[in-house]
């Protein structure tokens, strides 16, 4: 079922979701997904990208084989108890990726020295992620599939003069998983008035 939501409230909950319904999620959201990827800019208007879905299962069972041949994320006693849970959620998702209904690949031209502009396929994928919220989907953006491009590149018939930039699960959030409200710095921690350090203040707190 889809949500008709307010984009602040899209943006103020929108939050990292690693643990999935495995309802199926039908094409016409996927499709309203990638329409929102394309509406996103990019330098010079190029409009680069690619994106790649995967739903396959053998094709999921091969990315999950590899998502897991690294380290994983260890939880070190060091960590405050919010690393601590973001780590166990990510570890989580790693975990099951393979159980995951739907994979969102991006990814980008290269440039003539073998990069790739992130401002040119990062906003495509803040566009997932936001439009997977007003449709009451799960995703969260991960990267670590730069770690095995070759392989994954093989595996989809990937040009080689194209790079991945992110791999987002798509899924229903499983019973018990919810949006926002996100925990973040204060704005005044982050924001400034006209110079480092003169703390922006937050407007709409109606504090002076």
């Amino acid at each position: 079922m889809t949500e008709n939501i307010d984009l602040f409230e899209a943006i103020d909950s929108q939050r990292a979701i690693r643990r999935f319904k495995p309802d199926p999620v039908p094409d016409e959201l996927i499709t309203r997904l990638l329409q929102a990827a394309i509406k996103a800019p990019s330098g010079g208007a190029r409009q680069g990208w690619s994106f790649i879905v995967i739903r396959d299962q053998e094709t999921k069972d091969k990315i999950g084989d590899l998502y897991r041949a690294g380290d994983g994320f260890p939880i070190t006693p060091d960590m405050t108890g919010q690393v601590r849970r973001v780590y166990g959620a990510a570890q989580y998702l790693e975990d099951h990726m393979e159980d995951v209904p739907v994979f969102i690949l991006a990814c980008i031209q290269v440039n003539a020295n073998g990069t790739f502009s992130a401002a040119s396929i990062y906003p495509a994928v803040q566009n997932i992620l936001l439009a997977a919220r007003g449709l009451g989907l799960g995703s969260c953006l991960t990267t670590r599939q730069m770690r095995f491009e070759a392989e994954i590149k093989q595996m989809l018939n990937i040009p080689e003069d194209v790079a991945t930039a992110a791999i987002l699960p798509i899924g229903f959030p499983a019973e018990g998983v919810g949006y926002g409200p996100t925990r973040r710095k204060a704005l005044g921690e982050v924001a400034f008035d006209g110079g480092w350090g003169k703390s922006w203040r937050d407007y709409t707190s109606g504090q002076a």
